[in-house]
């Protein structure tokens, strides 16, 4: 369960962006704190058409190009592949399984409307200036970020991130309106704080950039380990 909320923050980072283009690729390295457990380091891996999300243990590959995701089990010495229309289907039988299930649906949370608040605070971080945000969503999730308007991603980073909300199960459809709202946002936040309670759970964490380069990012990066075992995909069981 903890691997899931440390997923959760994970991705919570990489989607609260502006639909801005780069003309550089991007190496985002994170430190990830969960409520629960031992700080992780996250490592995003950005160019124009894909990502390579990795935080140690698992990695996930977009490739918006060639319309499909790649998951890695580092520990198991495995991955699988799925392309965006399993991912969709997915997705599409996830809702019609909360749909039928009033209790699973008050567990995982209802989808409520997204409060964002911009204040006037400012902090740096790494040599940035941040702006803070509060976004909140009823009751059990408020999230507050700390955005510069000096580091733009891709147009390309907001879809693969959303495509990698299918690996979070039964959540993934449940923020949706949040992610449409941190899009409109100017900027990438470098640093959040996640306050959510979800099946019970305290599933808050906190999240911070350490590193940002815009170097060169190699072809390779995207390639999955050699002698690594390919397995079927979640999609299709």
């Amino acid at each position: 369960m903890h691997r899931v909320w440390t997923k959760t923050a994970f991705i919570l980072v990489a989607v609260g962006i502006a639909a801005a283009a780069a003309a550089s690729d991007l190496t985002i390295v994170s430190k990830v704190t969960p409520a629960k457990g031992e700080p992780t380091t996250s490592t995003h891996y950005i160019t124009a058409e894909r990502m390579r999300m990795s935080d140690g243990a698992n990695d996930t590959i977009v490739d918006l190009a060639a319309g499909k995701l790649i998951g890695i089990d580092h520990k198991k010495k495995t991955y699988y592949e799925t392309t965006f229309e399993e991912m969709q289907q997915y997705f599409a039988g996830l809702n019609e399984m909360l749909a039928s299930n009033p209790m699973m649906e008050t567990m995982m949370g209802k989808v409520k409307d997204v409060q964002v608040q911009k204040t006037a605070e400012t902090r740096e971080i790494i040599g940035y200036t941040c702006t803070k945000y509060v976004l909140s969503m009823g009751e059990k999730f408020k999230e507050t970020l700390w955005v510069t308007p000096e580091v733009k991603m891709p147009v390309s980073y907001y879809d693969a991130s959303k495509m990698s909300y299918a690996m979070m199960g039964p959540m993934a459809g449940r923020f949706e309106k949040m992610l449409e709202e941190m899009k409109k946002i100017d900027g990438f936040p470098l640093a959040t704080d996640v306050e959510m309670t979800m099946m019970g759970m305290d599933a808050s964490s906190r999240t911070e950039v350490t590193e940002i380069s815009k170097a060169d990012i190699p072809a390779d990066t995207f390639a999955v380990p050699a002698g690594y075992k390919k397995t079927k995909s979640p999609m299709q069981e």
